[in-house]
């Protein structure tokens, strides 16, 4: 669900923006309870920038329009502002996800003229912020740079992971990053891939809970209607049966095969391995697109088209029948389920954590 009249950090597919997600490392300061990509202070490798910036040109070609900057910690990449200005150079959008703990003026000033849209996580109220970031310092550092943030005229949203702890705190979300002149807010539900699983298994939130902050959300957005996007990171079923595809279920058109890639796969991610997968970080090796390390991603689209995109095409058709007959849950965190049916291994968890959570 998005509501309000700007754009929001990932709207994407193939009827959104395309867009390029970059981890170019999993170097991080802090060590997140739920972190996805089980990202540390311990990790140093980081892809060569030279070799990111690649794939920004052939993703520039084939039609992708924003370039999204996650990690791992972004600042903590040596490559961030040469990868940035390459994108803002082949007139792309581009966008970057923060801890918010490096958000200095000397840092910020750099990101002038090459960065749209700085996302920062917030996770709620101080006590709980810095239980998940695991650092007792987080929300302070978050507080002291969102400061620098305000006077910097960068324009910056908050991404909130949504969990049985943090469901009620929603509203204060809200409130503070109003309050901070926020102009998106992305509310993410708690995903069991990375650190979170099996470690967070209790704290998905169950299907109420997602059902109130969903009805919540419209509250939100029309409390902050004027000032502020509020996206919630769920699909409902009746939009899966309205428009399949939203989630590559509809039937392919006659001439698919020449398409633009980025008409026919509307998001791409971009391990700190250098592997290019489709949709969502930690899609299965078995539908990768190819490894940056071993060829480029206009040449690997070419192999992928022929060999692994019907694949992914039947995979996210058997995922979509699944759950437009599941008359007894309504919403979905689609790339994670979607994700965790490309592991068969780990669908039976993921199936029976969906009873409870998205």
């Amino acid at each position: 669900m998005n509501s309000g009249s700007q754009e929001c950090f990932e709207t994407c597919g193939p009827t959104g923006q395309r867009i390029v997600q970059l981890h170019p490392s999993l170097r991080c300061n802090l060590r997140c309870e739920h972190c996805y990509s089980s990202s540390g202070p311990w990790i140093r490798e980081e892809l060569d920038p030279a070799l990111v910036c690649e794939l920004v040109s052939d993703a520039a070609r084939m039609g992708y329009q924003v370039i999204s900057l996650s990690g791992g910690e972004p600042f903590l990449y040596s490559g961030l502002i040469k990868v940035l200005q390459h994108a803002k150079a082949l007139g792309l959008r581009t966008t970057v996800t923060t801890n918010g703990y490096f958000l200095e003026s000397r840092r910020l000033e750099h990101l002038r003229g090459c960065l749209d849209i700085l996302a920062v996580s917030v996770d709620g109220p101080p006590e709980l912020h810095n239980r998940l970031r695991g650092s007792p310092k987080a929300f302070d550092r978050l507080c002291s740079g969102l400061q620098n943030l305000q006077q910097s005229g960068l324009t910056f949203g908050f991404i909130h992971t949504l969990t049985c702890d943090t469901w009620d705190h929603l509203e204060w979300v809200a409130d503070f990053a109003a309050a901070h002149g926020a102009r998106l807010l992305q509310l993410h539900p708690l995903e069991m891939v990375g650190r979170a699983d099996p470690n967070l298994s209790s704290l998905c939130a169950p299907d109420e809970a997602l059902a109130r902050a969903y009805l919540l959300a419209f509250a939100l957005a029309a409390k902050y209607h004027s000032s502020m996007v509020i996206q919630v990171d769920l699909l409902h079923r009746l939009h899966l049966l309205e428009a399949p595809s939203l989630v590559y279920a509809d039937e392919l058109i006659d001439g698919w095969e020449t398409a633009p890639a980025s008409d026919l796969l509307g998001l791409i991610v971009l391990e700190a391995d250098g592997t290019v997968v489709p949709i969502s970080y930690g899609f299965a090796r078995k539908y990768q697109i190819c490894t940056l390390r071993e060829q480029s991603f206009q040449e690997g689209w070419q192999s992928f088209l022929q060999c692994g995109y019907l694949e992914f095409r039947r995979l996210c058709r058997v995922l979509f029948e699944e759950l437009i007959t599941c008359e007894q849950q309504s919403l979905f965190n689609w790339h994670e389920r979607v994700v965790a049916c490309s592991h068969p291994e780990q669908k039976t968890l993921v199936h029976l954590s969906g009873s409870s959570a998205t």
